[in-house]
């Protein structure tokens, strides 16, 4: 198994279950919107019982770039074509609730959490006239964005062949998978009942009041349940099949390097993105383009050829020439048919929510789907689940 730079370090688990018990709420899956859920639950009292198959953070939370990003899967105007100007905007404006959510959990947790911006780079003429499009319309609707050309936009960028770039002061970055741990020892310390290296291996969520999931440690009994798997709700659930498809990303990092890129980078229409952090280690993924069929399922596998396309896209930063890479690893993402998170009452299981299919964007709508989800467990609806439901996709 691959490991990833932000899992690279000691963890205490917490025990599997060993036995048969009983819950108001059942849980399943480790990572943000499973803990964001557990924690906003076991704050308000509830008696919770959270399953992870494997660690806390150690599947794509734990495996991604650890970008703080507003939007959608597609840039801006894309997004309005495709879901028209107003809901656009108001999803849109719920990412950046969702980093709101974020900065205030992050506060006394040690996760490198910075908001310093992204930025949006155009390869191509093609590129640079779908960028300022999206600049112009976030901007239009209230959004802070800022075209960056000549000068402005960096000598390291203008060296590697980029001319036009897309400055978003909103975004962030922090370590994912420290964040989120940091996430689970609150929520164990408010009452959850944590247990780690549990593989759910049935879910019978059909009725609300009677859900029961068969573990590798016992039977779980449950009011409801809440799945939080993301690329594999449909192995509990059989409604997300083909509505969220399993889809592997490439990852690398780097030794310490001279200082040389400031914020978060996207490129290339998202499929290109990296970050340096503070000890200077670049974080670098993407490329899924190249070979999108080969990366498909949940194996965690490294594809050598896109590894080595990463590794000789540093070089085009001068900086990077000859800094070693210290960590490959890859991670499976869960894409939805429409590229949107599928958040709420499960069609075909009354005794079910979930938040999933966050496509590539988790840490952009995945701390306040959870936290959604734990309001629908209280009050029935949230508005940001009416948004995203999954019954749009029946």
């Amino acid at each position: 198994m691959t490991t990833s730079l932000w899992l690279d370090s000691p963890h205490q688990p917490a025990p599997p279950l060993a036995a048969d018990t009983s819950c108001d709420v059942l849980v399943i899956g480790g990572g943000l919107c499973g803990a964001a859920c557990v924690g906003a639950l076991a704050r308000a009292g509830h008696d919770v019982v959270w399953l992870e198959e494997g660690r806390v953070a150690g599947a794509a939370t734990g495996r991604n770039a650890g970008f703080v990003l507003q939007g959608t899967a597609e840039r801006y105007d894309r997004a309005v074509a495709l879901l028209g100007r107003e809901r656009a905007r108001r999803i849109h404006g719920w990412s950046l609730d969702n980093h709101a959510r974020i900065a205030a959990a992050a506060a006394g947790i040690d996760c490198a959490y910075r908001r310093g911006g992204s930025l949006q780079l155009a390869g191509s003429p093609e590129e640079e006239a779908e960028l300022v499009a999206s600049a112009a319309l976030l901007q239009e609707d209230g959004f802070d964005a800022q075209l960056l050309e000549g000068e402005a936009l960096g000598a390291v960028y203008r060296a590697a062949g980029f001319r036009l770039g897309v400055l978003l002061p909103a975004d962030g970055e922090l370590d994912p998978a420290r964040f989120v741990r940091g996430l689970a020892a609150r929520a164990v310390a408010d009452g959850a009942r944590l247990h780690e290296g549990t593989r759910v291996a049935a879910l019978d969520a059909g009725t609300m009041g009677d859900v029961r999931a068969e573990t590798s440690g016992g039977t779980v009994r449950a009011q409801v349940a809440v799945l939080a798997t993301n690329a594999r709700a449909a192995e509990l659930l059989p409604f997300f099949h083909h509505k969220v498809d399993p889809v592997r990303g490439q990852m690398l990092a780097t030794a310490p390097a001279p200082p040389t890129f400031d914020r978060p980078v996207y490129a290339d229409h998202g499929f290109d993105y990296w970050r340096q952090l503070p000890d200077g280690r670049v974080v670098l993924g993407g490329w899924r383009n190249l070979d999108p069929a080969s990366e498909v399922g949940t194996a965690d596998v490294l594809h050598g050829g896109i590894q080595q396309r990463m590794e000789e896209f540093l070089h085009r930063f001068a900086p990077l020439r000859g800094v070693p890479v210290t960590h490959r690893w890859s991670g499976t993402m869960g894409f939805s048919k429409d590229g949107l998170p599928l958040v709420g009452p499960v069609p075909g299981a009354a005794g079910a929510l979930a938040g999933v299919g966050f496509t590539g964007h988790g840490f952009g709508f995945a701390m306040l789907a959870g936290q959604a989800l734990a309001a629908t467990v209280d009050d029935g609806r949230h508005p940001f689940c009416d948004d995203l439901t999954p019954y749009r996709l029946r």
